[in-house]
């Protein structure tokens, strides 16, 4: 089997894994996979199509790629033609799938999964443009394609806006203008033999504000559910047999269970019970966190000298670490401060001062 077609096989297989990988940070309302690879397949053509039709038209001027391929090229050409070309996927995703543009969130998702089509195509397209180039495939996999991915959200975020929240289409200028800069400096520093070390850095920043922005989407989410309300009225099954962590009672116990997470209240103590990775799932659903939950356990004392592992002081575990016990209001209250936190911090630390990010997003 030749390169050509083993190429074409693993940027299949990448895109469908990426495509889920993404999928998973849309949390309350999800978008079905179908719609998704449609986008990314669709949007991803169409972008590509566009960005060689604009190139093709630079030639006619002299600008070949030996002439853009530095740092002025990169920010005024290169960072420009590739995030209009992937709006312009995104709006040709728009008017066929518009019915599935429903929060925030879907603006991030479809753009992530046009911006993931853009990167593939043109992966395979630099794997096979010449001899001993099959290196770039796993070099941009890595590399490139988190890259595309990261510099469009903000787009998709500013489309969102302008189409259901009848926000200017300066916004989505702005946007385009900020995730142009992005990529400019992207491949300026990888173009630079002086400044190619802080290419990995530089993405590590630009992953981790785009993470901050779906972080933010979801929590502004109008599908987001109030925790508490979850606990209004137990199922019509009882737990049996589950050992309260805090008292150690073993009678049977109100049952609370839903699509996110399933817990029991212990009527011994009034403590609610759910298992370690029931816990997990409350955190990340209900105030989106992405970090592992072992790296929030911290040592707590409680007054009868206890000594307990603690999620934020508001979930407990007991010497067996398998089932943690908490209260709906504590819970609740810390998760509220969780989001709170969210929201000042994206506000604060986006992809440009919090001033310009309110005044044109917000």
């Amino acid at each position: 089997m030749s390169f050509l077609h083993v190429s074409i096989y693993l940027s299949a297989l990448i895109g469908v894994i990426i495509i889920a990988w993404i999928r998973s940070f849309d949390i309350y309302e999800k978008e079905t996979f179908l719609a998704m690879l449609w986008a990314f397949l669709a949007g991803g053509v169409t972008s590509v199509l566009i960005a060689l039709g604009v190139y093709e038209f630079l030639r006619v001027f002299g600008l070949e790629d030996e002439v853009i391929s530095n740092t002025l090229g990169s920010l005024l050409i290169i960072g420009p033609v590739e995030e209009f070309a992937k709006l312009a996927g995104l709006v040709v995703v728009y008017s066929i799938i518009r019915k599935q543009f429903n929060e925030l969130t879907d603006g991030i998702i479809y753009m992530s999964c046009v911006a993931l089509g853009f990167s593939i195509i043109e992966n395979y397209f630099y794997a096979n443009a010449g001899e001993n180039n099959q290196y770039l495939l796993v070099y941009r996999v890595f590399i490139s394609t988190p890259a595309h991915i990261s510099f469009s959200v903000i787009i998709g975020y500013a489309w969102y806006r302008f189409k259901k929240e009848n926000k200017p289409f300066s916004t989505v200028i702005a946007a385009l203008v900020v995730a142009s800069l992005l990529h400019g400096v992207f491949d300026a520093l990888a173009f630079s033999p002086w400044f190619n070390f802080l290419l990995l850095v530089y993405l590590w920043l630009i992953l981790r504000q785009s993470l901050r922005l779906v972080q933010y989407t979801n929590v502004v989410s109008p599908f987001r559910p109030l925790f508490a309300a979850l606990f209004d009225a137990p199922s019509s099954e009882t737990a049996e047999g589950v050992e309260c962590p805090n008292c150690g009672s073993v009678a049977s116990k109100e049952l609370f269970s839903n699509s996110f997470f399933t817990a029991c209240r212990c009527g011994n103590c009034g403590y609610h019970i759910a298992s370690r990775n029931n816990i997990r799932r409350i955190f990340r659903i209900f105030s989106p966190e992405y970090k592992r939950l072992g790296k929030k356990l911290v040592p707590a004392r409680f007054s009868d000298g206890r000594t307990v592992m603690s999620v934020y002081g508001a979930a407990f575990f007991g010497n067996d670490g398998n089932n943690g016990f908490f209260r709906v209001s504590e819970v609740a209250e810390k998760l509220q401060a969780i989001n709170d936190e969210i929201l000042n911090r994206f506000r604060k630390r986006s992809f440009i001062s919090g001033n310009l990010f309110r005044r044109f997003f917000e």
